[in-house]
């Protein structure tokens, strides 16, 4: 892992109470069957807990930062314990004045580190715990700036498209506004980003842009015009920084799908560790899944190599990959392409699709089981 810049984040403070990758995309590259072995990156915890809808046999779920890993057991404790109501109020899906009380409850579900975690961080339990991550802070703080510019009715409008036609309509007559485009250079810069969990060292743009602003401002265009926006969660807490509905949330949450989240809990298994150390420790061809993120961000392009090597040992033959692109444009390097294989037309979907629209790409592999020794480590 690269060394912290001087405006990066600490990889030990919890970056993300919620994870912000489209589950969907993941579940479609993956095509898990049941039974298979899947590794997840942890982060928020909620794309780990959804993966288990697929019904996997195991999931190790694998944070280099342990505040997401005790993030991952205080949401399973919950989940585990909690009836329905009660979770999204102890989560901070709605309004609760009993989160610290229920926490008492949940005590004994946790392992000594993650107690003493949480126990230490009141306040972050008080306001919900999807709620706590220094990225969640920073979308507050641009709903906040975006109620200011662009006000309650513009904002209200937008959801109540029906159709890509009428979005595409509402943001060039009404939301296209000069006040919009100034929020993205207010909050939206290499700085302010990196105090929420984006290093300050990304400087390299694949789509045409010249800064974060003018990147992430196209992606949100997307969004709003190629992209259905009534059951586009991601794109309701960017704006409204939460939920619209109790249908429109990370699958894990939805009714229907809790007791069956609740009987595979046992299924997962924490790691806090780097990645790439964790999967040098597990036998060849032991893995038939990987969601990995955009795990390479703060990788090297040479510590990015040696990763993937060690996904071709791990992975069986037939393996399917998940992996992300934010701003750096990490990827399975040339000498592991005949191994590791890109799943074009998939992928060129997968991002059409994915409503979590800040990625800049979703790729989808698959591993043909031809690898070949590795070099040196």
């Amino acid at each position: 892992m690269s060394v912290k810049s001087q405006h990066q984040v600490e990889l030990s403070d919890l970056l993300f109470g919620m994870s912000w990758e489209d589950p969907a995309s993941d579940r479609r590259a993956l095509a898990i069957q049941p039974g298979e072995t899947l590794m997840t990156v942890t982060s928020g915890a909620c794309n780990t807990l959804t993966l288990l809808l697929e019904d996997p046999g195991k999931v190790y779920a694998v944070d280099i930062n342990p505040s997401q890993s005790y993030l991952l057991e205080l949401k399973r404790a919950a989940v585990r314990h909690l009836e329905y109501g009660e979770l999204r109020s102890f989560l901070g899906l709605a309004p609760s004045g009993q989160r610290l009380q229920v926490f008492e409850r949940l005590r004994g579900d946790l392992s000594g580190a993650a107690l003493r975690y949480w126990t230490g961080k009141p306040e972050a339990v008080r306001k919900g715990i999807v709620n706590a991550g220094k990225y969640e802070s920073f979308i507050r703080l641009f709903s906040r700036f975006l109620g200011l510019m662009q006000g309650k009715k513009r904002i209200d409008g937008l959801f109540r498209c029906a159709t890509l036609e009428q979005q595409q309509d509402y943001f060039d007559r009404k939301w296209n506004t000069l006040q919009w485009r100034l929020l993205f250079k207010l909050l939206a810069n290499k700085r302010v980003l990196a105090k929420r969990g984006l290093t300050g060292d990304y400087f390299k743009f694949d789509d045409g842009s010249s800064s974060f602003p003018e990147s992430f401002l196209r992606r949100a265009r997307r969004a709003m015009c190629e992209i259905p926006v009534e059951s586009n969660y991601f794109l309701a807490q960017y704006l409204l920084a939460r939920y619209r509905s109790e249908e429109a949330v990370p699958a894990y949450l939805l009714r229907e799908n809790l007791p069956v989240v609740k009987e595979r809990l046992e299924r997962i298994e924490l790691v806090t560790l780097p990645a790439q150390q964790w999967l040098g420790r597990q036998p060849d061809a032991s893995i038939d899944c990987f969601s990995l993120s955009n795990i390479c961000e703060l990788m090297s392009p040479e510590e990015t190599g040696r990763f993937f090597a060690e996904v071709a040992r791990s992975a069986r033959p037939g393996a399917r990959i998940c992996f992300r692109n934010l701003i750096v444009p990490r990827g399975v390097p040339e000498s592991l392409q005949g191994e590791i294989e890109l799943q074009e037309e998939l992928s060129l979907d997968l991002i059409a699709r994915d409503r979590s629209f800040v990625y800049s790409r979703v790729r989808a592999f698959v591993v043909n089981g031809k690898h070949s020794a590795l070099g040196p480590q």
